[in-house]
């Protein structure tokens, strides 16, 4: 239900924008604040190990569906205004940034280690299922009923979502009671992933496609008005068939991969993604166009799935809100390539504009493969895990040394 709302609101709030200011770089600012609070997400990690993380889910989902109520009142009330846009996007973007200390690690904490890849692809086949269903849904209102029905639906299926989280079962791993001060966790939480170079570099791609990949999200819609010449429906079309690539892919994931696989998941997916995007670019027909997303959506889903499922994996269970914080913070980074492709295609045009940061996206990536191999081993994760036990037992030796010594 989230889902279907996540991706109907990035649609509704980008054309609603873009009828509002006439203006790409407006637009890119809406997808910016979204994201802006994932800067935080270390932070949310601490406080999700402190606290109820059902109480949490609850909290942001009445969050969500208290913006989904004003932003339909404005509408209906023709009282909207671009800022109202920009700060509902906001508020939304602080409920997402919770979602990898809170949601996903509650999957982390329900399942065996073996199966977190298959679990988080399962989830993220519901999320793919719904992303098909929110843009066409986004798309067909904005044709008839207008923007407020999309916002209108939001209130309906976020406070759905709502009584669902209240009735869960869940209950709050012990070691919570425990705990140091927030900033030895942080300090605690930061050496703790240093001492591993699979989440380094998941961490590294983690930030190249945020920075350089999804920034075309916010142009993808004005590109389709723009030079495919396409209604709203038409859009939400796209926007559907993206999402139904994702689902494939998860499924094809929750079916087949296994821990060895993760990281050249990961790898192939985010280059696969990349290309679709620079692909995505140059299409003049509308067509083809579905069928270069049809891929891009399976890329992303090799991407968003393995991203969570490899930190989950490789991460102690004390250590795995923190670990999904720190996954947060670096998407958290990636409005800064929303600002650069707003600039961009202001000053030249949308197209020019994800065809310059898909083509750095797809170099970094490339890059980062190179510089950092065990991503693309078939035994990262079983390498991954060997280090750090070798790292941990060097530290370990040189404070009994240091105690000997002083003794």
């Amino acid at each position: 239900m989230t889902g279907t709302m996540m991706s109907l609101e990035m649609l509704v709030i980008a054309l609603l924008a873009l009828e509002l200011t006439d203006s790409p770089f407006l637009v890119s600012i809406t997808f910016f604040l979204r994201f802006l609070p994932m800067l935080f997400g270390f932070g949310l990690g601490v406080l999700a190990e402190r606290l109820n993380r059902k109480h949490l889910m609850a909290g942001g989902l009445a969050v969500q569906a208290t913006v989904s109520a004003a932003l339909a009142f404005l509408t209906i009330s023709d009282l909207i205004q671009y800022w109202h846009l920009a700060l509902g996007s906001f508020l939304i973007g602080a409920v997402m940034a919770s979602e990898f200390p809170v949601r996903r690690t509650m999957i982390g904490e329900v399942v065996s280690r073996s199966n977190v890849g298959r679990a988080i692809s399962l989830e993220q086949t519901t999320n793919s299922l719904f992303r098909i269903l929110g843009p066409f849904i986004g798309g067909v209102f904005l044709s008839t009923i207008g923007a407020q029905g999309g916002f209108l639906l939001g209130v309906v299926l976020y406070s759905v979502a709502l009584v669902v989280a209240l009735s869960m079962k869940y209950s709050r791993p012990t070691a919570s009671d425990h705990l140091a001060r927030p900033k030895t966790q942080v300090i605690e939480g930061i050496r703790y992933i240093r001492r591993s170079q699979v989440m380094i570099g998941t961490l590294g791609v983690t930030l190249i496609i945020n920075v350089f990949g999804f920034s075309y999200m916010s142009q993808q819609p004005i590109v389709a008005k723009q030079v495919l010449m396409v209604s709203d429906v038409l859009i939400g079309v796209m926007q559907s068939v993206e999402g139904a690539g994702a689902f494939i892919g998860a499924a094809l994931i929750a079916v087949f991969a296994r821990p060895r696989h993760y990281t050249r998941i990961y790898m192939w997916g985010s280059v696969l993604y990349l290309i679709s995007i620079i692909i995505f670019s140059q299409s003049e027909t509308y067509w083809v166009t579905l069928i270069i997303l049809f891929f891009g959506g399976i890329g992303m889903s090799g991407f968003a799935t393995m991203q969570s499922a490899i930190m989950i994996y490789a991460a102690s269970p004390a250590m795995r809100a923190r670990v999904m914080g720190s996954v947060a913070m670096f998407i958290g980074l990636g409005p800064i390539g929303q600002i650069n492709i707003g600039l961009l295609a202001d000053l030249i045009d949308p197209r020019t504009a994800i065809l310059i940061t898909g083509g750095i996206g797809l170099f970094t990536v490339m890059v980062a493969g190179i510089m950092i191999p065990i991503l693309r081993s078939s035994r990262a994760m079983e390498l991954d895990r060997e280090q750090r036990l070798a790292k941990a037992a060097d530290l370990r030796e040189g404070d009994a040394s240091g105690v000997s010594g002083s003794g």
